[in-house]
């Protein structure tokens, strides 16, 4: 039985209207593409074994840890939803394979000889205790999971097993679609955001329809039974219309970027005032960082950087139209993550929104392990 169309007016209702473009800054990975692979970046010639692999993974697990460490060290309850980046989780093939091909190299012995690579099974496993993956699945607290229900969103069984929280951003094809995910996630009891137009999604929380109504105060993520995220400031006139949008709405989650389009932080007071719900109730207010990305819009830009200057400026990101993908292990940008992270923190925010977790797929892209 699908649900009274009464709840679900306002996203339709957004369908058919005239669609604003999508603001700077708010693409997000697994539903936009602004700057697709090149065919010359999909293989990269060598004409020489390289002495080391950067194991991209743990370098991207070991920045965010530094970060939630810090954080937890101000707010114990200082929440973390992750977007997506399951091959996090744990160890896969692929780190198995990076640690093998390092050891070689190192000792000196079957470099040359792939075979080590498939001497024992290296299928998905728990995490051991104590190993930094293991420290990762035990400090996030939920991840956020693209189209779970409207498409092949995957849901790994190390997450069920630690009890992490779950949030699904879906992008359906129908209004069909959209009901059944709905009803899907009421049944599962976890917290969806859908949409069927990604033109008007991420804008104003009242696009979206509003499930589980209630003044329950939320501390945690998997207290959470509902949703808005708010990634494309650009139709808010001031930073004081946002806020009262947010004010007025009911919603137990709300991501927003933590400065206002880019240029007016929101301060603690900001803070403070959007994290009640408009029936009184105690909501979290995320702010999204994007670990792995910087643009001309942030504040910490400098006018003649450009791809390739610094040198940690790698490549066009995949979904921000003037977004670039960093060499996110540099102490450059570690350096520059850690002030904006630091700040976010000071805001009395309840938490972030992690995301381009997702680029150390574009780092493997390019690094031959055959």
């Amino acid at each position: 039985m699908l649900l009274p169309r009464k709840i679900l007016i306002g996203v339709w209702l957004s369908t058919f209207l005239l669609a604003p473009s999508i603001g700077a800054g708010s693409g997000l990975y697994g539903f936009d593409q602004e700057n697709p692979y090149q065919p010359e970046e999909k293989v990269l010639q060598m004409d020489y074994l390289p002495d080391s692999i950067t194991n991209y993974r743990a370098e991207m697990r070991n920045n965010l840890l530094m970060l939630i460490d810090y954080a937890r060290k101000h707010n114990p309850n200082f929440q973390i939803l992750s977007h997506e980046g399951q091959e996090l989780l744990y160890k896969r093939r692929w780190e198995h394979e990076v640690e093998g091909y390092n050891r070689s190299r190192e000792e000196k012995e079957g470099a040359y000889d792939p075979a080590f690579l498939f001497e024992k099974d290296l299928g998905n496993q728990e995490p051991e205790k104590g190993t930094p993956e293991y420290r990762y699945l035990n400090a996030i607290n939920a991840i956020a999971l693209n189209n779970y229900y409207c498409g092949e969103g995957r849901e790994e069984n190390v997450t069920i097993n630690h009890g992490l929280g779950h949030i699904s951003i879906e992008h359906c094809p129908d209004e069909k679609a959209l009901d059944k995910a709905i009803l899907r996630s009421l049944l599962d009891q976890k917290a969806v955001y859908v949409f069927t137009n990604r033109a008007t999604a991420f804008q104003n929380p009242s696009n979206q329809p509003l499930i589980n109504d209630s003044a329950r105060n939320i501390e945690q993520i998997k207290q959470a039974k509902n949703i808005a995220f708010i990634l494309d400031d650009s139709q808010y006139l001031s930073k004081e219309e946002m806020i009262a949008a947010i004010v007025n709405n009911n919603y137990d989650i709300v991501v927003i970027n933590p400065l206002f389009q880019n240029k007016q932080p929101f301060s603690p007071e900001d803070v403070r005032r959007m994290s009640f719900k408009k029936n009184g109730g105690k909501r979290l207010i995320l702010a999204k960082l994007n670990v792995s990305e910087a643009s001309p819009q942030d504040y910490f830009w400098r006018e003649d950087w450009k791809e390739g200057n610094p040198s940690w400026i790698v490549r066009k990101s995949f979904v921000n139209k003037d977004g670039f993908i960093t060499r996110y292990w540099s102490e450059d940008w570690k350096k520059l993550l850690s002030r904006y992270f630091r700040d976010i923190v000071a805001s009395g925010y309840s938490g972030v929104f992690f995301t381009g977790i997702e680029n150390h797929l574009y780092f493997e892209h390019l690094t031959p392990l055959e």
